[in-house]
């Protein structure tokens, strides 16, 4: 049904109902018009809501990140006498943080009251304003200027490999996994590959 059916049938059904009191159906087909514009209005703004770009490209940095440190400690670890053929995986316990650099203005306001006698007070009122440092892109658009990015933190490896079974093979694998990442012990499991 289109909108032109719809109105007609509106207006015929209104004229019906009110005779031929002209003042209540011009109040009733504006009523009915504002109603019709409300719906539509709405049925235009359900578009679905896209997820946000910077949370996407959270995830791929990361995700590149993750790849990249399992690339890595493979290549150590493959050169690791015993271990044959392996797989690693690496979790990270947060992901990659900014401090952004920033000025700031302490002041301090003192404000003294003198009233009748010997009677004085005094108040303090100590004042902190934090302002970020901001710096054009090569797009003309203003950032916030980063100081210090902070690696994601690793909560943990693990390394399948061959010659998983071996003590001296796993204690090799772990000291080289604890070295590279700045790790415990505790965090990196080495266990044998099944066939």
């Amino acid at each position: 049904m289109d909108f032109k059916s719809t109105w007609q049938i509106i207006k015929a059904g209104a004229a019906k109902l009110f005779g031929k009191d002209t003042k209540v159906k011009v109040i009733v087909l504006i009523g009915i018009a504002g109603i019709l514009m409300i719906l539509l209005s709405e049925c235009g703004s359900k578009t679905q809501k896209k997820p946000q770009t910077a949370d996407i490209d959270s995830k791929q940095v990361m995700a590149n990140y993750t790849e990249t440190l399992e690339e890595k400690i493979d290549q150590i670890v493959s050169s690791i006498e015993g271990v044959g053929e392996n797989k690693v995986m690496v979790t990270l316990a947060s992901s990659e943080e900014y401090v952004y650099a920033s000025e700031t203005k302490d002041s301090r306001d003192r404000t003294e009251d003198v009233g009748s006698g010997e009677s004085k007070k005094t108040q303090t009122k100590d004042v902190k304003e934090s302002n970020l440092i901001l710096v054009e892109d090569e797009n003309g658009q203003k950032q916030a200027l980063i100081q210090k990015q902070i690696e994601p933190k690793v909560k943990g490896v693990v390394v399948v490999c061959e010659g998983g079974d071996s003590i001296a093979v796993q204690q090799r694998v772990i000291d080289a996994v604890t070295v590279a990442l700045d790790i415990s012990a505790s965090k990196v499991c080495v266990t044998k590959l099944g066939g």
